[in-house]
């Protein structure tokens, strides 16, 4: 039951947040705008707390609350306030800053939805193929909804951005729940902090992008797998991570499918490692429903990827390997142009190296260093840069880590499943750097879309770390430290005479000799501490 206080308050903030809302989205009819405004606010509000209630139940978890509300007040209002800022403050000869977009493809995206909302087509055009901003639909498709049914007077672009919001605090709930059914609440706080506060996350949820849904319809599938061992053989509990499950696959189906095929493949190996599974009732039906269900997404994916011309031809199952290949080619020549040190990589190895460098380059997107030390950006461009380089060397030593640790937690229950996850984590950052091409935009969206897992390995092995006082994390920090320094150093040099300039090759070598004598040396440490415990 609600009780009337904390209602009438929330009804009160919601109407005070749509007004401002309304008051700076530039439409000449405030009230219609903070109708809709407040009208989206309450949905997006009645749909967490529904979600709370059913998966949290009547407890105040005031540490999820607090960050459940940091995730999506933290999208909203940098989503509304780049929306007014960057017209002034971006780069003028760029029509997305000039819009009010950080990114092209929200740019054009959006611009398409708002005129399928005029049109008066059906809205199921947007799943026809026709629009260039979205190959699925799915995204297009829901902002053209919300023109249509609440804002055909005004293009109120800040109204998606509610929604995109909500769906990332969305997530924070179902893997804080999940996380704690795994690891204990410790790890699922961590997690459910990383994940509302991952600063490459909170961009792309406060742009009109795909990818807030996405990544919380993977947290969802994460969700359903740990309801799965605590079904019972009556209720009607029996089936609750069936539906979350279905839910889940629909939302990919309709904003990203290749991520569809991705969960299964993810949540069916998950599920096998998982030896308490044979326990269960019905188990091999769960897992011949996997299996159907991994067929299915496969053939459907595919028929999708047959449609493009540049892979007309090319047979079910390689038509994944064609499409990434043509991907990769064409992203790494991008980046060979556009950075000096991958041209010059190339053409002192060879191209026969570019898979490589590129891959490193990639994976080290957006690099940090280079960050620091470029002059040449606007400002909001590099403050935003800085933020999620930042983001990524803060969690990427994290994941290293966490999956060398689960080779040594052997009295972790979930150890196998950990170490899975941890591969599958660095096989999609190596995907995601060449379908980007190591771009520094594309690359670090495409990795980020399995936030939740990897929000996970990081919490459990922060945990882990403090509760065994492993010295390996400092080290792995130590590491990243010096590869941040030698580069930050290379790229100002490169803008600030006067600095000494190694060459490339000599700096990196000094980068690898240095992680390397920091890596052995603690080693020898602990084999010496060893074996000096043994005499004892």
């Amino acid at each position: 039951m609600i009780k009337r206080k904390p209602f009438w308050l929330a009804v009160i903030a919601i109407l005070l947040f749509g007004a401002v809302l309304a008051a700076g989205d530039g439409g000449s009819a405030w009230l219609q705008g903070w109708l809709a405004f407040s009208l989206l606010l309450g949905i997006s509000a009645l749909i967490l707390y529904a979600t709370w209630r059913v998966v949290i139940g009547s407890k105040m978890e005031r540490s999820l609350l607090m960050a459940v509300t940091a995730a999506f007040m933290l999208r909203l209002c940098l989503g509304a306030a780049l929306t007014q800022l960057l017209p002034v403050i971006g780069y003028a000869d760029s029509q997305e800053h000039q819009g009010g977009y950080v990114f092209t493809d929200a740019y054009v995206r959006d611009r398409q939805a708002w005129e399928l909302a005029n049109t008066g087509a059906p809205l199921t055009t947007a799943f026809s193929g026709q629009y260039s901003g979205d190959q699925y639909g799915g995204m297009l498709g829901l902002e053209a909804l919300l023109y249509r049914t609440l804002s055909l007077d005004y293009h109120r672009q800040t109204l998606v951005l509610t929604l995109t919001a909500a769906a990332a605090a969305w997530g924070v709930i179902f893997l804080w729940k999940a996380s704690q059914a795994w690891f204990g609440r410790s790890v699922a706080g961590a997690a459910a902090w990383i994940l509302a506060l991952y600063p490459e996350s909170t961009l792309l949820g406060s742009s009109q992008m795909r990818e807030a849904f996405v990544i919380s319809a993977l947290v969802l599938t994460f969700y359903s797998l740990s309801q799965l061992p605590t079904t019972s053989r009556s209720g009607k509990s029996s089936f609750a991570w069936l539906g979350w499950f279905a839910l889940a696959l629909v939302i990919l189906g309709l904003f990203q499918p290749l991520l569809a095929l991705v969960a299964l493949g993810i949540t069916f190996l998950l599920w096998l490692l998982d030896a308490s599974h044979r326990r269960q009732p019905r188990s091999l039906a769960v897992g011949l429903l996997f299996v159907f269900l991994l067929i299915v997404a496969l053939l459907v994916v595919a028929s999708i990827l047959a449609s493009l011309p540049s892979l007309q031809g090319s047979g079910t199952l390689g038509i994944f390997g064609d499409w990434l290949v043509h991907n990769f080619n064409f992203q790494a020549y991008l980046a060979e142009r556009a950075s000096g040190m991958v041209q010059k990589l190339i053409d002192t190895l060879g191209e026969g190296w570019t898979w490589l460098i590129v891959m490193v380059y990639g994976i080290a997107q957006p690099v940090l260093p280079a960050v620091v030390g470029d002059p040449t950006a606007a400002p909001v461009m590099r403050w935003m840069g800085f933020f999620r380089a930042l983001g990524w060397y803060a969690l990427a030593p994290f994941l290293v880590y966490g999956l060398l640790a689960a080779f040594r937690a052997r009295d972790e229950r979930r150890r196998f499943q950990l170490i899975f996850l941890g591969l599958a984590i660095w096989v999609w950052a190596i995907i995601a750097a060449f379908n980007g091409g190591a771009d520094q935009w594309d690359t670090p969206r495409y990795r980020t879309l399995l936030l939740a897992f990897q929000a996970l390995l990081a919490a459990w092995a922060l945990v882990w770390a403090r509760r065994h006082q492993d010295a390996w994390l400092s080290r792995w920090l130590a590491v990243e430290a010096v590869f941040v320094g030698m580069f930050t150093e290379w790229y100002i040099s490169r803008y600030f005479p006067g600095w000494p300039h190694l060459d490339i090759f000599t700096m990196i070598f000094v980068t690898l000799l240095l992680s390397f004598s920091i890596l052995l040396g603690g080693w020898l440490y602990d084999r010496r501490k060893r074996t000096t415990s043994k005499r004892i």
